[in-house]
């Protein structure tokens, strides 16, 4: 069972893993997507723009590593720092991925210091949860601002970013405990990252199945009798970043496709709602042809980078 509804989570910006030979096919129709879809933050990264430092370990574990993009110019007293969070369905994906990639060298090339971490991941036989992704993250950014520090720039905000799992984990740093960074987050720019994570919303209705789905994503360890009481609720909102909304919570940007069919198109509406509820500033994009991969739709793609970098200069401007 849990190998079942861990295959419902495999946010993998809609590729469909395929045996033999199609699947270098499928593999390189979906860089191309990814090429095209980040193709607005495609720059010439040389080093009078700025350059990279790879594999910066944060914590003892293999996969608690980040990559720093540090703009050219070291000079200033200040500088905003934007942590970028891959995607992968919480079980896989990389901080070297092409998008990771794009938007650290684009940003740096705009002045800012960015960071794309990775995080440890659940796994068959793994009790790696959600909560233990977001306190790898916790942990990343902390070292980020150290390390930059020692290389001479001098991190004071920040903005968090990412897809799909990625997306949520941006969110959970900006809204569950931000005051754990040791600086303030600004803002948040996501794309189709889950926002709750009632079973419900995706699909799943019976108890034991409710259970399990709650089990995979919390690390608890529910039956299907224990479905509807304060417990079950309490590991649920733990998660689900809609629930974590205030009057206090930063500016959002947010995009979704309504053809989505990994993650769930009805778990982003209880994050609009809050969001219109507390009366929180945000910008929600959305991909009217589009699935996971935010694909079908040029003309939105960029007007999504064009409010991204209005929201960047409003909120968390290079100075």
């Amino acid at each position: 069972m849990k190998r079942a509804v861990k295959s419902i989570l495999l946010i993998v910006l809609g590729i469909v893993i395929l045996v033999g030979g199609a699947a270098g096919g499928v593999f390189l129709a979906y860089r191309h997507l990814l090429h095209e879809r980040y193709g607005y933050l495609k720059v010439n990264f040389t080093s009078d723009v700025g350059f990279s430092i790879k594999d910066l370990a944060y914590g003892e574990d293999p996969l608690q590593k980040y990559d720093l993009y540090l703009p050219a110019d070291g000079s200033k007293a200040e500088y905003p720092l934007i942590l970028y969070v891959h995607g992968g369905g919480f079980t896989g994906g990389d901080k070297g991925s092409i998008d990771a990639e794009r938007y650290g060298e684009y940003l740096a090339s705009k002045g800012y210091v960015v960071a794309s971490a990775n995080y440890r991941l659940a796994a068959e036989g793994s009790s790696v949860c959600i909560l233990d992704m977001y306190e790898d993250l916790l942990s990343a950014v902390n070292a980020c601002v150290q390390k930059t520090d020692e290389l001479g720039y001098h991190v004071t905000e920040m903005a968090t970013t990412g897809g799909s799992a990625g997306g949520c984990l941006a969110m959970m740093l900006a809204l569950k405990e931000p005051d754990r960074l040791s600086i303030p987050i600004r803002l948040v720019f996501e794309e189709t990252g889950p926002a709750s994570f009632e079973p419900e919303l995706w699909g799943i209705n019976t108890a034991d199945e409710k259970a399990n789905f709650v089990n995979v994503l919390s690390g608890k360890s529910f039956t299907g009798e224990d479905v509807g009481s304060a417990a079950y609720q309490q590991a649920i909102n733990e998660i689900s970043v809609s629930t974590m909304v205030n009057e206090q919570t930063v500016p959002m940007l947010l995009a979704y496709g309504p053809l989505d069919k990994i993650v769930s198109v009805q778990a982003k509406y209880p994050l609009l709602d809050a969001l219109q509820i507390h009366g929180v500033e945000h910008t929600y994009i959305e991909f009217p042809h589009s699935g996971h991969g935010l694909s079908g739709d040029p003309d939105k793609t960029q007007e999504w980078f064009g409010v991204m970098e209005k929201y960047l200069s409003s909120y968390i401007p290079v100075k």
